[in-house]
């Protein structure tokens, strides 16, 4: 688990078993207690804090704060305490502030873990740099598409994407390459978008997600929601987990389910990591009473202590001692982009209106969207490149209009009823697009076209058949206009501070469009575009499809054909079915390849299935590999997928379970309770 390994184990674990004989019961009770960073100028918050920290009851902060002022408790921490145990100062993993990286949800179009982890590298940096070391991040959720209220937040549909990019994060936040050190990641698993979902399914994508992570990076702490029988019908108590990750095998870091436990047993309310407040004086009486026993505080202070031990905060040149060792602003800036541009899906482009070359001709430019430099970051507080600002850096001439009359508020002049004053407006921007070549469509945050925009979009493309559609708003779309989908969409959603950079320079061709749809879209309540579907400058094809059962494996062959006239990368997927009553169960990613090749160029790709893609979570938490007919398809989505049945014997599914036990945490969910 350590975010930096040892040279001796058994040094960390003497030093931790050390430190814990000799420190007093409210010490340790106190290493479980988190409090907010006190407001600027709150005095008398300020001095109760110290005063708790001096007693050694204090594990950390949590919040932003001034550098000063956390360096003082800091200090405090080291120089005024008997035991000198340093604080953690934890914070929630945002999306950057002086530079601004991609929402979640934008950053699971680029299906590509090594860009997020750059993004998250730089968003830790910048924490760290303000003396934070406890990131409480990544929050991971699924989208259950088109439910969420907000979409922006998740990782995509696919357990298996989500989990790939979660285990990006968490390696970005805890780097440590010798010159600039990470900071601790709390994988959380805890957002409502988990309780409030009660598909049958549920239960084993957060297994399997949860396990997957840990398997892959191994972050420092874990957050579970408080699974209930009532939510999830497996069993537990209904005020506490249904399952716990720690024991004897298992997973070693802050297993903040065990300071719920605590906060339960106090009395205390625990419905949210990291259950910030606890008292030392309420747990003292649970302890006396029964409630928690000596052997319970011990083990989670036992965690804390060793993550503060791998976070170096016990070395005299720890990393709060040292100075900063960041990227500069213009490393970040080229970071973001990178991500934005990875992140941008084309959806359609047929005609081929992009890229815009010299026979696309005037340019016309619509949409208040355009202009708009708060929606790409989606922070009040700070802006980030508009389209029209990316069009002006590249030189790109063009005309702009609104399209729309302006409304009062910035997010109903994106959607709603049409006014009297859109008339004009739409008039002047259908007169506009007769004069030009091409149309450039922008529209902002909606989850479907209102009123005024369908309006908008049926005058234009009767003015002229050369539509373009880009979408920033976080749902990616695929309208509708006069009956007929338009004949280019591109989805470039919450990218950030260079937003409006990335965007033109896909539109001009600098940059070939690489993101793949992390969702399926659903079209007049069927399925429309599915998950994977993404659209690029040149054209790839699949062939001579094999699938060939090994020892303890199976593997599955195709041969990737860039068949366009230049370099472009695509995304190689597959999908699997499990058996399910008489027929299969629903389609899941289960693998997939991201292959950049020349124009003619063609390479023969291997993918292979063992325990872990083919099994599954029961409710007891117990995983099974069951023999039988599977459905394998390998595509370029999952909509257009070559799918064969494989036959999985017993003898197979034996050989793969023996495989899968030697995997790292084998005894992960060894202590959960459940209904059997």
């Amino acid at each position: 688990m350590a975010l930096r390994p040892t040279q001796n184990a058994a040094e960390r674990e003497r030093f931790v078993e050390d430190l814990l004989d000799i420190m007093s019961t409210e010490e340790k009770i106190g290493q479980l207690v988190l409090r907010p960073v006190p407001a600027q100028g709150d005095t008398s918050d300020t001095r109760y804090l110290r005063d708790q920290l001096k007693r050694g009851q204090l594990c950390g902060l949590v919040g932003s704060g001034s550098q000063v002022e956390l360096a003082k408790f800091r200090r405090i921490a080291i120089e005024e305490t008997r035991l000198g145990i340093p604080l953690l100062i934890a914070d929630e993993l945002g999306r950057g502030d002086t530079v601004v990286m991609p929402s979640p949800f934008a950053l699971s179009a680029s299906w590509a873990p090594d860009i997020v982890e750059n993004a998250t590298r730089i968003i830790a940096g910048e924490a760290r740099d303000a003396g934070k070391n406890w990131l409480l991040g990544p929050d991971v959720s699924l989208s259950s598409w088109p439910t969420e209220a907000d979409i922006s937040s998740t990782w995509s549909a696919s357990e298996l994407l989500a989990r790939s990019l979660a285990s990006a994060s968490v390696r970005g936040i805890q780097h440590d390459d010798g010159s600039d050190e990470g900071s601790l990641a709390c994988l959380r698993v805890d957002d409502a978008s988990w309780t409030n979902r009660r598909m049958p399914h549920t239960i084993a994508e957060k297994f399997r997600l949860v396990a997957g992570v840990l398997r892959e990076s191994q972050p420092a702490s874990v957050a579970l929601d408080p699974v209930t029988q009532d939510a999830f019908d497996i069993g537990g108590d209904a005020d506490g987990p249904a399952f716990s990750i720690g024991g004897p095998g298992g997973y070693e870091g802050i297993d903040l389910a065990e300071w719920g436990e605590v906060a339960r047993g106090a009395g205390q309310d625990s419905r949210r990591a990291p259950y910030v407040g606890l008292s030392v004086g309420a747990v003292m009486a649970a302890l006396n009473e029964g409630r928690i026993t000596a052997l319970q505080i011990d083990d989670a202070v036992r965690r804390v202590l060793g993550a503060k031990y791998d976070l170096g905060l016990f070395r005299a040149d720890g990393p709060d001692e040292r100075p900063s060792r960041s990227q500069t602003p213009r490393d970040a800036r080229t970071v973001a982009l990178d991500a934005a541009l990875h992140s941008i899906v084309l959806l359609r482009n047929e005609p081929a209106l992009l890229p815009l070359s010299v026979d696309s001709g005037a340019i016309l430019v619509v949409g208040l969207a355009a202009t708009d430099r708060s929606l790409p970051t989606a922070q009040a507080n700070r802006d980030g490149a508009s389209l029209i600002d990316g069009l002006d850096a590249l030189g790109l001439r063009h005309k702009y209009v609104p399209g729309l009359a302006l409304r009062e508020e910035r997010d109903q002049s994106q959607s709603g009823r049409l006014v009297n004053a859109d008339r004009m407006a739409i008039g002047m921007a259908s007169e506009a697009a007769r004069r030009s070549r091409t149309v450039i469509v922008v529209l902002g945050e909606t989850d479907e076209l209102g009123e005024a925009q369908q309006t908008l979009l049926e005058a234009l493309r009767v003015a002229n058949g050369n539509v373009v559609l880009v979408t920033l708003g976080s749902r990616p779309l695929d309208p509708d206009i006069g009956g007929e989908k338009l004949p280019c969409v591109l989805h470039a959603g919450q990218l950030g501070t260079t937003s409006g950079h990335a965007i033109a320079q896909v539109l001009a061709g600098k940059f070939a469009p690489c993101g793949r749809l992390s969702i399926g879209l659903i079209d007049k309540g069927r399925t429309g575009l599915s998950l994977g579907h993404g659209l690029g400058f040149s054209e790839f094809a699949l062939e001579d499809h094999s699938a060939e059962l090994g020892h303890d494996r199976v593997v599955v062959s195709t041969v990737l054909h860039n068949v366009g006239d230049r370099e472009g990368l695509e995304t190689v997927q597959l999908y699997l079915k499990r058996p399910a009553g008489r027929g299969y169960g629903r389609s899941e990613l289960s693998d997939f390849q991201r292959v950049s090749l020349l124009a003619g160029e063609s390479r023969r790709l291997l993918f292979e299935i063992g325990g872990n893609q083919l099994g599954r979570f029961e409710r007891n938490g117990k995983f099974v590999i069951d023999p039988g007919s599977y459905m394998v398809a390998v595509g370029l989505s999952e909509g257009q997928a070559h799918a064969a049945e494989i036959s999985i014997p017993p003898a197979l599914a034996q050989a793969m379970g023996k495989a899968r036990s030697i995997d790292p945490f084998p005894a992960l969910f060894g202590r959960m309770r459940n209904s059997a």
